[in-house]
């Protein structure tokens, strides 16, 4: 952060020098002339003086001003004056300005009437005004002091004029001492005048560079994020607003790529806000490296980025940046003698493509977000124009799904299982659905997992559980009622409890309830899950595992629990008609796995005759699909169902032999 250039400051402090500097001569001037004056005016005090004094002292004068010889006492106070230093010379004219006595340094001499020179026209100047006159002069000639004082006194006695006096007092030594004191005093006041102007100046000046400072920090803190030094969404907004004011559909055009940090909250908890805050702003680095400088970046949330790329050209230019990004931040990243390794969801949105203005864009790039992150992150996506469509759907099932969960409208539907050896229905799966509230139904492929993520799992199981386990006690004894549960409803380790209560509530046998887990529960590898396992299986019921065989640990699984039952995936039975011999196989050799384990074996997704048919001579227990009946209500299971079944089983009866011999009657 920069408030004043280094060459601006050079040149405001050169300024300043050279103004002070002026200041300084200008004082030193205005200090030399009042010296000049000063030692001026007292050198014409000083030699008026002597020349008043020396004339009141000669008591001839007027006689030596008309040509007589000086006397004795005249001579000697001349010579005293002389002796005292002060003055070097004296003259006496007469009335008409010519010299008539003249003291130096070689002496005293009087000129006569055949030696008088002409008139000094400085003491004809003064006789004729009666005015004093004197000069000043410095440098002089050589035998001249440096500074001396030369003043021409008109004497009067009596009213008359009887003589001009000159004398030449010597002011060397008092304008030294003049100059002396008055360039000191000069100094003085200058530094003190300086003092009073620069050190005022530079203490506004300080001021105003703290104040400066301070403005243009409170602007920074106020444009970017404090953690990671990035623009902050306003700031990031306007200047969004900026580029995109000259992106026209002829121009080169922009990108928005909003970056979230899959599994952060998570992460964070574990790291500590210390180091979790050192992670984003080693991820902030990261991303202002990989970008150009024309592009910029913003920090949206705790652990969500926005990149903007400028002059975009084509859609795969946004594509590669994207890779870009997504290669680089995801480099391990070393804290703490730890490597972190940390996955990304991007999602994209193009001007003038998807919108125009920085705060559609911005939204467009979270819409494409949002639907990276339901599809279960870790991937990267652009907007598409049905997203906003997708969303609001998204939005008003969230709706309907918590006002389902708060009053617990759910319908609940059965599926029958059919024993293969009994050819009889032997149990019901029982099948959550949720109204839309127009008198359909919405699919659980699209409620269930909001559910999920809504956190509404636990409760909705709960009710799940406890509305089967009603029904099934209006059932024959017998049949068994299977229900499904969420890896969410193990979470607060008190599933085994409320299984036992609704048990006793409902007054349903533990051996009728079958409970389905998935192996998505497994991968947790969690103790307190086993245990919970483990406790559900003590109190009678049977644990199921769900749709055997879709993942890529099922086998792993069956060893570590003694399961009572597995339920082979329907995907199974769906590739069934394009390679039949394969999967005739797999499906013999994973029903001959479970016998060896005890454990019975139901194969789903069965729809045709023909695949019943064709799974005789897998030899499983017991069968479950669209052929044996179609989920419905607990009020059709008694009568229209054992009617539809047994026209099931006769079909199955009436189809001509395959050349192989059936292991199951079916009658």
């Amino acid at each position: 952060m920069q408030v004043f250039s280094g060459r601006k400051d050079s040149r405001l402090i050169a300024g300043v020098l050279l103004g002070a500097l002026a200041f300084v001569a200008g004082a030193f001037f205005v200090t030399g002339m009042a010296v000049n004056h000063w030692i001026s005016k007292d050198a014409e005090a000083h030699s008026t003086l002597w020349a008043q004094t020396l004339a009141n002292a000669i008591p001839d004068l007027e006689g030596i001003a008309e040509g007589a010889p000086p006397s004795a006492e005249a001579l000697d106070r001349i010579e005293m004056a002389k002796g005292m230093g002060k003055v070097f010379k004296l003259k006496i004219f007469d009335r008409e300005g010519r010299a008539r006595l003249t003291s130096d340094a070689e002496g005293i001499s009087t000129l006569s009437k055949e030696t008088l020179s002409d008139h000094n026209p400085l003491a004809a100047q003064v006789v004729a005004s009666g005015k004093p006159f004197t000069v000043v002069k410095e440098g002089a000639a050589e035998g001249r002091p440096k500074v001396y004082a030369s003043t021409y006194l008109p004497i009067y006695r009596d009213g008359r004029l009887i003589a001009v006096v000159e004398t030449y007092v010597d002011e060397a030594e008092t304008a030294a001492l003049f100059r002396r004191e008055l360039t000191t005093a000069g100094i003085g006041i200058s530094l003190l005048l300086l003092t009073l102007v620069i050190g005022p100046f530079l203490t506004l000046r300080r001021m105003a560079r703290a104040r400066a400072l301070s403005d243009a920090r409170a602007t920074f803190l106020a444009q970017h994020d404090t953690l990671t030094g990035l623009l902050n969404r306003s700031a990031f907004l306007s200047q969004l607003d900026k580029r995109l004011a000259s992106v026209t559909a002829t121009s080169p055009g922009l990108a928005i790529h909003h970056i979230d940090i899959d599994g952060f909250k998570a992460l964070a908890e574990d790291l500590g806000p210390d180091l979790s805050d050192t992670l984003i702003r080693l991820v902030a680095m990261r991303a202002r490296e990989t970008v150009r400088t024309l592009d910029f970046v913003g920090r949206l949330g705790s652990d969500e980025l926005l990149i903007a790329q400028c002059s975009l050209t084509s859609r795969e230019q946004a594509q590669a940046m994207v890779a870009r990004l997504v290669a680089r931040l995801s480099e391990p990243y070393a804290l703490e003698e730890r490597d972190i390794r940390l996955s990304f969801s991007i999602g994209s949105a193009l001007a003038p493509e998807d919108a125009t203005s920085g705060r559609d864009l911005v939204h467009k790039a979270s819409l494409a977000l949002m639907f990276v992150k339901n599809a279960g992150g870790r991937d990267t996506g652009f907007f598409r124009d049905t997203m906003e469509a997708d969303m609001q759907r998204r939005r008003q099932l969230e709706r309907r799904l918590r006002l389902a969960a708060r009053e617990n409208d759910f319908v609940l539907f059965f599926q029958p299982i059919m024993s293969v050896a009994s050819a009889k229905v032997v149990g019901f799966e029982a099948l959550l659905r949720l109204p839309d509230g127009h008198g359909g139904l919405v699919s659980p492929n699209e409620f269930l997992p909001l559910a999920e993520k809504l956190g509404l799992l636990p409760h909705i199981g709960d009710w799940v559980l406890a509305r089967a386990c009603e029904a099934a006690v209006q059932w024959p004894d017998g049949i068994s009622i299977a229900a499904n549960l969420s890896p969410s409803q193990f979470e607060a380790g008190t599933l085994p409890g409320r299984v036992a209560e609704i048990l006793a509530e409902t007054g349903l046998e533990p051996s009728r309830l079958e409970l389905e887990i998935t192996e998505t529960l497994l991968l947790r590898d969690d103790e307190t899950v086993m245990a919970q396992l483990r406790q559900l299986k003590a109190l009678g019921v049977s644990i199921v595992m769900d749709d055997f065989g879709s993942g890529y640990s099922s086998l792993s699984y069956l060893w570590r629990f003694p399961f009572d039952k597995i339920k082979i995936d329907r995907s199974f039975m769906a590739a069934y008609a394009q390679s039949t011999e394969t999967v005739q196989k797999i499906l013999s050799a994973t029903v001959a796995l479970g016998h060896a384990l005890n454990m019975q074996v139901t194969i789903e997704g069965v729809e045709t005759v023909f695949q019943a048919r064709a799974l005789e001579t897998v030899a499983c227990d017991r069968l479950q699909g669209y052929l044996f009946g179609k989920p419905m209500a607990d009020i059709e299971i008694p009568a229209s169902l054992l009617n539809e079944f047994l026209q099931t089983v006769n079909q199955v009866a009436e189809l001509p032999e395959t050349g192989r011999t059936r292991t199951v009657a079916i009658s």
